[in-house]
């Protein structure tokens, strides 16, 4: 079926009824702000939900319509919305100023957490983002190499810096900056590195893939990757800023990493913005100012009280027990998702791992991540999912946070089961 024949549908006329006020405000925030948002990952045709509140697993919309939250600001919020203890941190400290541009003790209190969290954190900086922690970490590791290339996995995204950014939007390598391999290849990799080694300061790596479409990694691909850097010299980065979520010492611990540093952001800082660089002591060290020669780092808000009072909270809750039982969930979901799929006869690919996973319909014509404007099969089931309750991220990835419940996912299942119905019977 065509782009243009997927278009003014019955499930488009019923997202524009029930939307018709963010609508509204998406025309209005379109004439001061680009494109009426600050950020494309959100975007999709003909427009985005605009949302009021949260509260648990819930979103509610400006016209007051509710959802089941399977995104979570871009799994930045890990323990649902309005979490109380998160809200007693932040609230408790805000009459002691928002940001007093020192070290607090709610700042130690939150790096020794992480330090005994986090395999090789023996010591940390913090940043205000995942895009940041993704910059000084680049830096640090040219700077104690003395080396200028990147290595990173084609389509991953690793934040807003530019270096970081080869192998998407339509870049391929950048010469003398960042050059790109094929995830879940360990000999493309192994080609980049015979060739350029002795020049790659760094070898970047996202466990899982979440960029447009949810990739899981080969079994031996990260660890295989990881022993190719250390044997050429290269420091080996693991970015954990989506997949601390998937065991208590994060990515490492779950697939027996031993990264040299790592990449922290998203729900690190409890929904506020914080992101942090973690690693050993003899690389990290480069940052330490009572040393001559040292790297220079600033941000007027790196290691805010009220981010780290937050983070704490969020990190601590993620016990053992609270990230499997989102596991247990997720699991649940995407089995109903593809058995209803398969009797559907939509050709879709059901993939993920932990508590985050991505359908995509493999007779989409673009990728969203490619053409944030294309209104493709994907887009039809994401209205079709928000007529029926439940938000997710354009191009189908998804991820669960601790305040899903089994009345919510029941919700989730039986409201995306529908949506494909309504897919199926438009498509076919």
């Amino acid at each position: 079926m065509s782009n243009a024949r997927l278009k003014d549908t019955a499930i488009e006329r019923e997202y524009r009824a029930r939307t018709a006020k963010s609508a509204e405000l998406m025309e209005r925030a379109a004439r001061s702000i680009t494109g009426g948002n600050t950020r494309t990952t959100v975007f999709h045709p003909p427009y985005p939900v605009v949302f009021e509140r949260g509260s648990g697993p819930w979103l509610w919309d400006v016209d007051g319509n509710r959802y089941l939250d399977l995104f979570y600001n871009g799994l930045s919020i890990i323990h649902g919305h309005d979490y109380p203890p998160i809200r007693e941190a932040i609230t408790s400290r805000l009459s002691d100023g928002m940001a007093l541009g020192n070290i607090s003790d709610e700042l130690v209190s939150f790096a020794e957490l992480l330090q005994a969290r986090l395999p090789n954190a023996e010591l940390l900086r913090f940043t205000n983002s995942g895009s940041e922690a993704g910059m000084i970490a680049v830096r640090v590791a040219r700077a104690v190499t003395g080396r200028p290339l990147i290595l990173k996995a084609e389509r991953a995204y690793h934040g807003s810096y530019s270096d970081l950014e080869a192998g998407l939007y339509g870049f391929r390598d950048m010469p003398g900056r960042a050059l790109i391999a094929e995830f879940n290849n360990v000999a493309s990799f192994e080609k980049v590195l015979a060739e350029h080694g002795r020049d790659i300061a760094a070898v970047v790596l996202e466990p899982i893939m979440f960029t447009g479409r949810v990739i899981p990694p080969e079994p031996g691909f990260l660890t295989g990757v990881q022993a190719l850097a250390k044997k050429h010299g290269a420091v080996f980065i693991l970015d954990d800023c989506l997949m601390f979520r998937l065991a208590e010492g994060g990515s490492a611990e779950r697939f027996g990493l031993d990264p040299d540093l790592i990449m922290l952001g998203k729900f690190l800082g409890g929904g506020t913005p914080m992101g942090a660089v973690a690693g050993r002591a003899e690389i990290m060290s480069i940052l330490d100012p009572r040393k001559g020669g040292s790297v220079f780092h600033g941000g007027s808000f790196n290691g805010n009280r009220i981010g780290a009072a937050a983070g704490r909270v969020a990190v601590a809750d993620l016990t053992a027990g609270a990230i499997a039982a989102m596991d247990g969930r997720a699991i649940q979901l995407r089995q109903a998702l593809k058995a209803k799929a398969d009797a559907l006869g939509l050709p879709v690919a059901v993939t993920g791992a932990g508590s985050v996973l991505g359908i995509a319909f493999l007779n989409d014509p673009a990728r969203h991540e490619d053409d944030p404007s294309a209104f493709g099969v994907s887009v039809l089931f994401q209205l079709a999912c928000l007529n029926r309750g439940v938000s997710f991220a354009p191009g189908g990835v998804m991820a669960l946070a601790t305040m899903v419940d089994d009345a919510a996912l029941a919700h989730g299942v039986s409201a995306m089961e529908a949506a494909l119905e309504a897919v199926a019977e438009l498509t076919g």
